[in-house]
């Protein structure tokens, strides 16, 4: 949050924390993934507006909440978001390439985890990133 702070000191960034968040993860890869939520937030909300990142503990996960209120995704465009290259919604100011949003996919993925979107225009839009506290062996049993 202090890099997306620092880089839009003009918008609002709010953070709830409610549980214990320890696990075995990947800082970097999260910290990237988190990141790339974040700067979408950002990008696809009115600037008057604040974003907020929603940190819960979940029985065996912990949960990751990324929510703003910008226009909503199509619900046309929620099948096929999370794959390379493609943009649910063209931005003039977006400089990416489309691939943001796929490599939070990937990294969650190779956590054992799972995220999801939901979008509406009464509810705004919210990323959701499940973890498991201990990460996935190739059989799909936890690591020890």
């Amino acid at each position: 949050m202090e890099e997306l702070e620092a880089g839009h000191p003009e918008r609002k960034l709010r953070l709830t924390a409610q549980g214990r968040f320890q696990g075995e993860w990947d800082p970097d890869r999260l910290a990237q993934a988190f990141g790339n939520l974040g700067k979408n937030a950002l990008e696809y909300s009115p600037e008057d507006t604040a974003v907020d990142f929603v940190l819960r503990e979940e029985e065996d996960t912990v949960s990751l909440e990324v929510h703003n209120e910008g226009p909503p995704i199509p619900a046309e465009a929620l099948s096929s978001m999370f794959e390379p290259f493609q943009r649910a919604v063209e931005h003039p100011a977006s400089s990416g390439l489309g691939l943001g949003l796929f490599i939070v996919q990937q990294i969650v993925t190779a956590h054992g985890g799972t995220v999801e979107v939901r979008s509406s225009e009464a509810e705004g839009t919210s990323f959701t990133v499940r973890l498991p506290r201990r990460s996935v062996g190739s059989e799909g049993t936890p690591a020890k």
